[in-house]
Parts: structure tokens; sequence; C-alpha cells
């Protein structure tokens, strides 16, 4: 894209960590602290968010979400590569998609990350964890 930015592996790295970070709290059930693993949320309500994803957790009959690259049962297994998919939005920045899992399953929520680039650093955003 000519005069955008484009994604570099540094920015990439910068998601990854991030998307470790929010999944170690969300992991341990820390909600109150995800806003400290971003620099704004989109959705600051962390009651609300505990809530939601709390309620599905138990509707399905999961305990916890897995932490980052936990590896996943899923059959057949190649249908899922436990990967963090990225959206380019250029020139403003990118977002992040990474679908969560309990137990090496999928549950059907996936955590939405906006990443914009401002002041030559990455603004890291807490978006949404959406039903899929």
């Amino acid at each position: 894209i000519l005069g955008g930015i484009l994604m570099t592996e540094q920015d990439k790295e910068i998601a990854i960590q991030t998307i470790k970070d929010i999944l170690h709290v969300l992991h341990e059930k820390r909600y109150a602290d995800l806003p400290s693993c971003v620099d704004e949320m989109d959705w600051e309500d962390t009651e609300e968010i505990r809530e939601c994803i709390q309620g599905t957790l138990d509707m399905n009959g999961f305990d916890a979400f897995d932490e980052y690259d936990v590896s996943c049962n899923f059959h057949p297994q190649y249908e899922y590569h436990h990967e963090v998919e990225f959206y380019e939005k250029s020139p403003e920045g990118f977002e992040a998609e990474y679908e969560l899992t309990s137990g090496g399953e999928l549950v059907d929520l996936c955590l939405q990350l906006r990443f914009l680039y401002s002041e030559g650093k990455v603004k890291r955003i807490f978006h949404m964890i959406d039903p899929m």
C-alpha cells in the first residue's frame, strides 16, 4: 500500500505478547486486571466481561480459559491452528483475533484487539470478546 505503514514482525510480537498477557489474566480469572494488559479498553466494564465470558464457560461446562499455545485436542487436529489472525488496517494500524479455548476445546469466543500506530508506538486496545 503506497504511503501506508505495513505491519512489521515487531508489531506482531507486540500483539502476540498482549494476547499472552490477556490469556494469562483470563486463565487466572483476574478479570479486573484486563486493563493492565493494554493501553486502552473499548469494552471497559470488567465485571460485565467477567459475567459474559464466565457465563459461556459455565454454560459449556468448561473450567478456565487456556493460556496461549496450550496444545489442542481438536479432531481432526488440522482443522484449527491455534494462531492469531491479523488484519491490516493501513495506515492507522491493524487488528488481531484469537479464538479462545478451554481444556484444549474451542469455546466459541473470539478475543478481538486493535493496534493503532500512534507517535511511533503501537497502542494496544482491548476491543471485544465476541461470541463466534
